[in-house]
């Protein structure tokens, strides 16, 4: 097994594994970004967008929270819409996307009018927006899940978990196993429909539907756990897990604590990494998840409505490790001085590259901005691997300045060109014209002498044509 890449990013947290900048994505309204999910789904519209809760700076008189949707390229990423339905709320808390293919999000509306959160659903198809459930005053939701089968809403509250089954009509608490007054940080489920989530006392499973949870062993009492995921985890788009990873089940606590568990023994925990900083870490909640050999970790919101996002050592941002938790190093080029990071997603292009999206947390007017780093990951690939089909990946790192990489692969022996173009349609330069066999190819390109834009490259043979789009910001 490869070794794992560890990135953890911490509310006041550089890096030779991931070279590049991280580049300004807009600032949706609010102080602050509470979560932030990729989401692939969602239609036409809605589709392959950025989405972000935030809360309210000095409600009900000023910047409003909510839900918010951006582009993840072209003309318009980084420029951020309100979802209608959201108007008239204030605090956004978190968000899930279920496996019936609907968005969901924990808010606040008037505080003066409503005691508490509401769990909130969005059907992109019909455009629909509303709420399912309004907790009680002192109560919030911290975390939301839904299965298909057979099809259950879960909530994570103050006071252990909510759950519907009936597509939301009513909810009842679902709390057999679990002590009283666990906060639920996460709910992770899997493949095969067992249920995991993180509390202020333990890491509990379920393997009937929330009916009964049993308790695990291996983390010390006093460490709070407050992320789970599962390797073949079918409830969120915040993070892909590596189906290579040695365990079936993770989990991040308070305490900057990694622990891993195997699916035959899901009721022990073993301790994987501890990131462990010259002072203690308080108050951290860890977004955990993996990708292409990797594995990665951020600070979230505590779930207070005012968010708690402490510093290591006055340094805040983005740590990585590459080798295994031993040792951390910063990786903030291009985020601002000692940025409060608050949540953490993912888009994977190809097995070598994807993009990293985190939010901040500024507690202040404007205070939500979100960036956007390119990865590249120096994996093992077979590239003598006889390619099937032909094929044209999505250039990486996108947006880029000035040098990006395309790669492309034809399934026999052909004339290939590719070509670039600017938004105008005015052909810029010819990158690749000559007879190739079959294979696996990859050529770099550099645009230094070009102004930022967008720009379409199109690779041709004699039986297909194939283009994308790129952006070169400098």
């Amino acid at each position: 097994m490869k070794s794992l890449i560890l990135v953890a990013l911490i509310a006041s947290v550089g890096g030779n594994i991931i070279p590049q900048t991280w580049f300004p994505m807009g600032v949706p309204e609010g102080n602050g970004v509470t979560d932030l999910v990729y989401w692939s789904g969602g239609g036409a519209v809605f589709g392959d967008k950025l989405w972000a809760t935030t809360g309210s700076v000095d409600w009900p008189t000023g910047q409003r929270g909510g839900v918010f949707y951006s582009a993840v390229s072209g003309t318009y990423q980084g420029i951020w819409y309100r979802l209608g339905g959201s108007a008239g709320y204030y605090v956004g808390r978190t968000l899930a996307v279920g496996q019936d293919g609907n968005l969901y999000a924990s808010l606040w509306r008037d505080p003066a009018t409503f005691p508490a959160d509401a769990l909130c659903r969005f059907v992109p198809q019909a455009a629909l927006f509303g709420i399912l459930y309004q907790a009680q005053a002192g109560d919030n939701i911290f975390s939301i899940a839904v299965k298909n089968n057979p099809h259950t809403i879960f909530g994570g509250t103050r006071n252990g978990v909510i759950r519907s089954t009936d597509n939301g009509a009513t909810f009842g608490y679902s709390n057999t196993g679990i002590p009283d007054s666990a906060w639920v940080y996460d709910i992770a489920i899997d493949s095969s429909g067992i249920l995991a989530i993180a509390t202020s006392k333990g890491l509990f499973i379920s393997e009937d539907n929330g009916d009964n949870w049993l308790t695990t062993t291996g983390i010390a009492s006093e460490d709070t756990v407050v992320t789970i995921n599962f390797v073949s985890d079918t409830t969120s788009d915040k993070l892909e897990i590596n189906s290579l990873s040695e365990y079936d089940l993770y989990a991040g606590t308070k305490n900057g604590k990694i622990y891993g568990a195997r699916r035959i023994s899901y009721g022990v925990a073993f301790l994987l990494y501890a990131f462990v900083p010259d002072q203690e870490i308080s108050d951290i909640k860890w977004l955990l998840g993996f990708a292409l050999n990797s594995v990665f970790c951020s600070s979230r919101s505590t779930g207070s409505n005012k968010t708690f996002i402490p510093q290591i050592n006055n340094i805040g941002g983005v740590y990585e490790s590459t080798d295994d938790g031993t040792t951390w190093n910063q990786i903030n080029n291009g985020l601002p001085a000692n940025p409060p990071v608050s949540a953490l997603t993912i888009k994977s292009y190809n097995d070598t590259y994807y993009e990293l999206y985190a939010g901040l947390f500024n507690d202040s007017t404007g205070g939500a901005g979100v960036y956007k780093l390119g990865v590249t990951v120096d994996v093992e690939k077979e590239d003598n691997q006889t390619p099937t089909e032909f094929k044209l990946e999505q250039n990486y790192p996108n947006p880029f300045n000035p040098s990006t990489t395309i790669q492309f692969s034809i399934p026999e022996q052909a004339y290939v060109n590719i070509e670039i173009f600017n938004a105008l349609g005015e052909k810029v330069t010819t990158l690749v014209s000559e007879e190739l066999n079959t294979g696996n190819y990859k050529y770099d390109w550099d645009a230094g002498n070009l102004p930022s834009g967008i720009y379409l490259y199109r690779l041709q043979t004699p039986h297909s044509s194939i283009s994308k789009k790129m952006t070169l910001i400098k």
